[in-house]
This record gives structure tokens, C-alpha cells and sequence, in this order.
């Protein structure tokens, strides 16, 4: 190959490198973004779980970008889109397939919900954080405990160390 040949092939592999890392900084800004909206709403008022009118219980958790969570103890779970009218709507599992469920809270103080028209209540559990040393690494934990004075069977979970904490995205720990 000619000097000129190398000088292209060396222009052309720089051109791919700077256009790798414009894209991984792209996605590292993207995640950072969907980070701090999902942080954002980690202490929303509407997450909980909620009792409504029919007996069963649907749990609202924080997920990606600005969007919650709802899951029920079937198993099924959705992923809720607030609209211009203040309402949410549902998508159903993972997919992006609207389920035709539509979800409204009234204002923090009253803890209501109406999940695809049934209405509920907010459930109350009295929480206690903690953090404690363990073999030299700060751990953090939450006791949820319905209210009242009552013997209750626990649960332990111990749950490992991604990039979100349990403490607000696993339905369990809230």
C-alpha cells in the first residue's frame, strides 16, 4: 500500500473511533437521563401498594424514564404513561402494547387510586431504614411491617447489588 493508502485507512479508523465514542457517550447520556427521571420518581407519593374495592392488591413502583410500574400477585404487570389529562395509561408486560387499562391517583394526602375502575386505598406499613457495616462494606436495609402491634410472620430477603436499589424498584422491599 501507497503513503497515501495508510493516510486513508489511519483517517478512516479514526473517523470510526470518534463515531464509536460520540455513540457510546449518546447512550451514557441517554441512561444517565433515564437514571435521574427514574430517581426522580423512586420517592413519588403514588408508589405503593394499594387494596382496591374488589379484595386484591396492585403494587405502583418507579421504572425507567418517567413512567411507574404496576404489577398484581398474578403475576401480571404493566407499565403506566401519564397523559395531558393528569390520567395514565397502560401498557401491558414489557411489550408497548396498550392493555386498555386506564389509572388515576387522587392527591398524596388521600392515598386513592382507581385502577382500570376499581377503585383502592393506599396500604399503610410502618418503614424502618438502616445501614450497618459488613465485612467492611456499608449495607443498607428496610424493615416494612403492616401497622398495628399484631404478631406478623417476616420474610428476609436479600436481594444482590445492581444499578438501582432494591429499596425502590423491588415491589417486596417498598
Amino acid at each position: 500500500m501507497n503513503p497515501i493508502g495508510f493516510r486513508i485507512a489511519s483517517h478512516l479508523q479514526m473517523g470510526m473511533k470518534f463515531a464509536a465514542a460520540m455513540a457510546m457517550a449518546a447512550a451514557l447520556a441517554l441512561a444517565a437521563q433515564c437514571a435521574i427521571a427514574a430517581d426522580d420518581l423512586a420517592g413519588d407519593c403514588r408508589i405503593g401498594t394499594y387494596r382496591l374495592q374488589d379484595g386484591t392488591n396492585v403494587d405502583i413502583g418507579a421504572t425507567d424514564g418517567r413512567h411507574l410500574r404496576w404489577r398484581r400477585e398474578d403475576g401480571t404487570t404493566g407499565v403506566l404513561t401519564e397523559g395531558n389529562d393528569g390520567g395514565w395509561t397502560s401498557t401491558l408486560g414489557w411489550t408497548e402494547r396498550p392493555d386498555g387499562k386506564r389509572v388515576s391517583f387522587s392527591d398524596c394526602a388521600k392515598g386513592e387510586i382507581t385502577f382500570d375502575g376499581v377503585k383502592g386505598k393506599r396500604i399503610a406499613f410502618d418503614v424502618m431504614e438502616t445501614k450497618f457495616q459488613g465485612a467492611g462494606v456499608s449495607l443498607a436495609g428496610r424493615l416494612v411491617m403492616p401497622k398495628g402491634k399484631d404478631r406478623v410472620p417476616i420474610v428476609v430477603l436479600v436481594h444482590g447489588s445492581e444499578h438501582d436499589s432494591a429499596r425502590d424498584f423491588y415491589t417486596l422491599q417498598r
